[in-house]
Protein backbone atom coordinates (compact mmCIF):
# COMPACT_ATOMS: atom_id res chain seq x y z
CA UNK A 1 0.00 0.00 0.00
CA UNK A 2 0.96 3.86 -1.03
CA UNK A 3 0.43 6.39 1.11
CA UNK A 4 -0.86 9.27 -1.08
CA UNK A 5 -1.05 12.12 1.06
CA UNK A 6 1.90 12.43 3.78
CA UNK A 7 4.36 15.26 5.06
CA UNK A 8 7.16 15.82 7.03
CA UNK A 9 8.29 19.20 8.63
CA UNK A 10 6.60 22.39 11.17
CA UNK A 11 3.65 24.12 11.08
CA UNK A 12 2.91 26.96 12.51
CA UNK A 13 -0.50 26.57 14.24
CA UNK A 14 0.66 23.32 16.50
CA UNK A 15 3.58 21.60 17.63
CA UNK A 16 4.50 18.85 15.85
CA UNK A 17 6.03 15.88 17.99
CA UNK A 18 6.32 13.45 15.51
CA UNK A 19 7.31 14.83 12.33
CA UNK A 20 10.45 13.80 10.53
CA UNK A 21 11.03 11.18 7.83
CA UNK A 22 11.86 8.51 11.00
CA UNK A 23 9.25 8.80 11.99
CA UNK A 24 6.87 8.44 9.19
CA UNK A 25 8.92 5.63 8.48
CA UNK A 26 8.23 4.11 11.48
CA UNK A 27 4.41 4.46 11.39
CA UNK A 28 4.43 2.96 7.82
CA UNK A 29 6.85 -0.03 8.70
CA UNK A 30 3.75 -0.71 11.54
CA UNK A 31 1.15 -0.78 9.27
CA UNK A 32 2.94 -2.36 6.65
CA UNK A 33 2.72 0.93 3.95
CA UNK A 34 5.61 0.61 1.63
CA UNK A 35 5.65 3.60 0.58
CA UNK A 36 4.47 7.51 0.27
CA UNK A 37 4.32 10.64 -1.89
CA UNK A 38 5.89 13.10 0.53
CA UNK A 39 6.07 16.83 0.90
CA UNK A 40 7.49 19.44 3.22
CA UNK A 41 5.12 20.85 5.30
CA UNK A 42 7.58 24.10 6.01
CA UNK A 43 7.38 24.57 2.47
CA UNK A 44 3.91 25.73 2.69
CA UNK A 45 5.09 28.91 4.15
CA UNK A 46 8.32 29.72 2.92
CA UNK A 47 8.52 32.44 0.36
CA UNK A 48 10.40 30.21 -1.64
CA UNK A 49 8.83 27.05 -1.27
CA UNK A 50 12.68 24.98 -3.18
CA UNK A 51 14.36 26.04 0.44
CA UNK A 52 11.98 23.46 2.00
CA UNK A 53 11.94 20.93 -1.03
CA UNK A 54 15.86 21.01 -0.56
CA UNK A 55 15.54 19.51 3.20
CA UNK A 56 13.25 17.12 1.56
CA UNK A 57 15.02 15.63 -0.83
CA UNK A 58 17.91 15.20 1.76
CA UNK A 59 15.86 13.67 3.76
CA UNK A 60 13.83 10.89 0.80
CA UNK A 61 17.07 10.24 -1.25
CA UNK A 62 18.11 6.34 -1.26
CA UNK A 63 14.90 5.65 0.12
CA UNK A 64 11.48 4.13 -0.82
CA UNK A 65 9.75 7.20 -0.69
CA UNK A 66 8.57 9.84 -3.44
CA UNK A 67 9.30 13.60 -3.37
CA UNK A 68 6.42 15.82 -4.55
CA UNK A 69 8.18 19.12 -4.59
CA UNK A 70 5.47 22.20 -3.03
CA UNK A 71 4.68 25.46 -5.66
CA UNK A 72 2.63 28.40 -4.93
CA UNK A 73 1.28 29.14 -8.31
CA UNK A 74 0.71 33.00 -7.18
CA UNK A 75 4.40 33.78 -7.41
CA UNK A 76 6.09 34.69 -10.48
CA UNK A 77 8.38 32.75 -12.72
CA UNK A 78 7.02 29.48 -12.26
CA UNK A 79 8.61 27.94 -15.34
CA UNK A 80 11.94 28.75 -13.63
CA UNK A 81 11.05 27.08 -10.35
CA UNK A 82 9.97 24.18 -12.20
CA UNK A 83 13.41 24.19 -14.59
CA UNK A 84 15.44 24.47 -11.16
CA UNK A 85 13.55 21.60 -9.49
CA UNK A 86 14.34 19.61 -12.72
CA UNK A 87 18.44 20.23 -12.40
CA UNK A 88 18.23 19.33 -8.18
CA UNK A 89 16.11 17.29 -7.32
CA UNK A 90 14.36 13.44 -8.75
CA UNK A 91 10.71 14.05 -7.97
CA UNK A 92 7.64 12.14 -8.87
CA UNK A 93 5.10 15.36 -8.25
CA UNK A 94 3.74 18.96 -7.91
CA UNK A 95 1.94 19.47 -4.75
CA UNK A 96 -0.19 23.34 -4.46
CA UNK A 97 -2.28 24.85 -1.87
CA UNK A 98 -5.06 26.96 -3.17
CA UNK A 99 -6.49 27.30 0.11
CA UNK A 100 -3.70 29.07 1.89
CA UNK A 101 -1.85 30.62 -1.05
CA UNK A 102 -5.57 32.12 -2.85
CA UNK A 103 -5.51 31.93 -6.48
CA UNK A 104 -7.98 31.39 -9.22
CA UNK A 105 -7.82 28.07 -10.34
CA UNK A 106 -9.86 28.94 -13.23
CA UNK A 107 -7.23 31.49 -14.31
CA UNK A 108 -5.08 31.47 -16.97
CA UNK A 109 -1.80 31.03 -14.63
CA UNK A 110 -3.22 28.14 -13.43
CA UNK A 111 -4.12 26.75 -16.94
CA UNK A 112 -0.45 27.73 -17.81
CA UNK A 113 0.67 25.85 -14.91
CA UNK A 114 -1.24 22.94 -15.52
CA UNK A 115 0.20 22.51 -18.90
CA UNK A 116 3.68 22.73 -17.33
CA UNK A 117 3.14 20.20 -15.48
CA UNK A 118 1.79 18.25 -18.29
CA UNK A 119 4.99 18.25 -20.25
CA UNK A 120 7.03 17.58 -17.26
CA UNK A 121 4.78 13.96 -17.04
CA UNK A 122 4.28 14.76 -13.22
CA UNK A 123 1.81 14.15 -11.07
CA UNK A 124 -0.16 17.01 -9.55
CA UNK A 125 -1.46 16.95 -6.12
CA UNK A 126 -3.67 19.45 -5.13
CA UNK A 127 -4.61 19.88 -1.33
CA UNK A 128 -8.17 21.92 -0.96
CA UNK A 129 -7.85 22.62 2.50
CA UNK A 130 -5.03 21.84 5.07
CA UNK A 131 -6.26 20.36 8.37
CA UNK A 132 -9.14 21.94 10.28
CA UNK A 133 -9.76 25.36 9.03
CA UNK A 134 -11.67 26.79 12.00
CA UNK A 135 -7.89 26.26 14.37
CA UNK A 136 -6.18 28.76 11.68
CA UNK A 137 -5.21 32.05 13.21
CA UNK A 138 -2.14 32.86 12.06
CA UNK A 139 -3.00 32.47 8.05
CA UNK A 140 -6.96 31.93 7.00
CA UNK A 141 -7.23 29.56 4.98
CA UNK A 142 -9.82 30.38 1.71
CA UNK A 143 -11.26 27.20 0.42
CA UNK A 144 -11.89 27.28 -3.50
CA UNK A 145 -15.39 27.06 -4.83
CA UNK A 146 -16.22 23.27 -5.43
CA UNK A 147 -17.24 24.09 -8.91
CA UNK A 148 -13.10 25.00 -9.91
CA UNK A 149 -12.75 21.67 -8.94
CA UNK A 150 -15.04 20.21 -11.22
CA UNK A 151 -13.84 21.79 -13.85
CA UNK A 152 -10.44 20.51 -12.95
CA UNK A 153 -11.36 17.10 -12.39
CA UNK A 154 -12.77 16.95 -15.87
CA UNK A 155 -8.98 17.31 -16.73
CA UNK A 156 -8.43 19.38 -20.32
CA UNK A 157 -4.97 18.79 -18.94
CA UNK A 158 -4.76 15.09 -19.19
CA UNK A 159 -2.52 15.20 -16.09
CA UNK A 160 -2.65 12.28 -13.28
CA UNK A 161 -3.91 13.87 -10.99
CA UNK A 162 -5.06 13.69 -6.77
CA UNK A 163 -7.46 15.82 -5.01
CA UNK A 164 -6.35 15.79 -1.43
CA UNK A 165 -8.37 16.55 1.88
CA UNK A 166 -11.79 16.64 0.12
CA UNK A 167 -14.61 15.68 2.90
CA UNK A 168 -17.78 13.28 2.10
CA UNK A 169 -20.09 15.68 1.09
CA UNK A 170 -17.52 17.13 -1.47
CA UNK A 171 -16.24 13.94 -2.82
CA UNK A 172 -20.31 13.09 -3.56
CA UNK A 173 -20.91 16.67 -4.90
CA UNK A 174 -18.30 15.39 -7.32
CA UNK A 175 -19.10 12.06 -7.98
CA UNK A 176 -20.13 12.09 -11.87
CA UNK A 177 -16.74 13.83 -12.22
CA UNK A 178 -14.62 11.37 -10.72
CA UNK A 179 -16.14 8.59 -12.62
CA UNK A 180 -15.72 9.85 -15.71
CA UNK A 181 -12.27 10.35 -15.23
CA UNK A 182 -9.55 7.95 -15.24
CA UNK A 183 -6.76 9.98 -14.31
CA UNK A 184 -8.24 11.55 -11.47
CA UNK A 185 -8.11 10.39 -7.83
CA UNK A 186 -8.99 11.59 -4.33
CA UNK A 187 -7.56 10.42 -0.66
CA UNK A 188 -8.87 9.29 2.47
CA UNK A 189 -7.80 11.59 4.86
CA UNK A 190 -11.02 13.44 5.60
CA UNK A 191 -13.71 10.91 4.75
CA UNK A 192 -13.33 10.29 8.04
CA UNK A 193 -16.43 12.17 9.42
CA UNK A 194 -18.29 10.03 7.48
CA UNK A 195 -19.92 6.72 9.26
CA UNK A 196 -18.35 3.53 7.35
CA UNK A 197 -16.84 5.48 5.10
CA UNK A 198 -15.68 3.26 2.56
CA UNK A 199 -18.97 1.62 2.60
CA UNK A 200 -20.69 4.87 1.47
CA UNK A 201 -18.06 5.10 -0.95
CA UNK A 202 -19.27 1.70 -2.80
CA UNK A 203 -22.75 2.75 -2.57
CA UNK A 204 -21.54 5.53 -4.23
CA UNK A 205 -19.57 4.33 -6.57
CA UNK A 206 -16.26 5.61 -5.59
CA UNK A 207 -14.48 3.05 -4.42
CA UNK A 208 -11.93 2.59 -7.26
CA UNK A 209 -11.26 5.81 -7.31
CA UNK A 210 -9.69 6.48 -3.65
CA UNK A 211 -6.64 6.15 -2.67
CA UNK A 212 -5.26 6.13 1.21
CA UNK A 213 -3.60 9.31 2.77
CA UNK A 214 -3.38 9.88 6.25
CA UNK A 215 -1.92 13.30 5.68
CA UNK A 216 0.93 12.37 8.41
CA UNK A 217 1.52 14.23 10.36
CA UNK A 218 -1.57 16.70 11.33
CA UNK A 219 -3.68 13.60 11.34
CA UNK A 220 -3.57 10.91 13.82
CA UNK A 221 -1.92 8.01 11.55
CA UNK A 222 -4.14 5.42 12.71
CA UNK A 223 -7.58 6.49 13.07
CA UNK A 224 -6.83 7.25 8.94
CA UNK A 225 -5.26 3.79 8.31
CA UNK A 226 -8.55 1.88 10.29
CA UNK A 227 -10.99 3.71 8.25
CA UNK A 228 -9.90 2.67 4.91
CA UNK A 229 -8.22 -0.42 6.24
CA UNK A 230 -11.69 -1.64 8.43
CA UNK A 231 -14.58 -0.42 7.28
Amino acid sequence: MIDYNCMIGQWPFRYLRKNTIDDLKTVHEKHQVESGYVSNLSSVFYHDPFEGDKVLFESVKDSQYKMVISMNVALPNLYRDIKKANESFSYEGIRIYPSIHKYDLLGSKFNEFCHMVKEENKKLFISYRMGDVRLDYLVNQQLPDISSIKAIIDNPYDLELYILNLKSQEITSLRDEFIKSSLVFFDSSDIKHETFAREFLKNEGLDQKVVFGSFFPLYTFESNYLIYMKT
